[in-house]
């Protein structure tokens, strides 16, 4: 009999915890408003997928750049969510930081020709942004 109870208060707590995690993930979507565009997304893909066969990247460090470059642009593609009320500039200013810190963290493991490929090619993204934004470059 106490095993029961307890199955059944653990259960109780599961579909609570259940519930709770998915009103969290509801709220999470009902704020979201991405930075990046689909069609942004899309180009971003492709363009670093090109990017990255120019690079000349071992498998390992394909792998490791590709999770960095996803790290960031899903941070990046959250600042302008509903429920972080950022102004424009502020904005800006995050992802202006996230770039900066992203650039960073590639350059400890890439060769200067491979930063170089990766700035630019990186920052041909940012300039698409900033552009669809109206935002001025400093």
């Amino acid at each position: 009999m106490k095993l029961n109870i307890t199955g059944l208060l653990f259960m109780a707590f599961l579909s609570t915890f259940s519930q709770t995690k998915e009103e969290k993930l509801q709220e999470r979507q009902n704020n979201k408003v991405e930075i990046f565009t689909s069609d942004e997304k899309d180009n971003l893909q492709a363009f670093v997928a090109e990017q990255v066969e120019k690079m000349k990247l071992s498998e390992k460090l394909r792998e490791e750049y590709y999770g960095i470059l996803l790290y960031y642009t899903n941070k990046m593609g959250r600042i302008g969510d509903k429920n972080k009320g950022y102004t424009e500039g502020e904005k800006k200013t995050k992802l202006d930081a996230m770039v900066i810190h992203l650039n960073d963290e590639v350059k400890e493991f890439l060769t200067e020709e491979q930063c170089k490929i990766h700035r630019e090619s990186f920052g041909k993204i940012v300039t698409s942004v900033y552009n669809r934004k109206g935002w001025k470059k400093e």
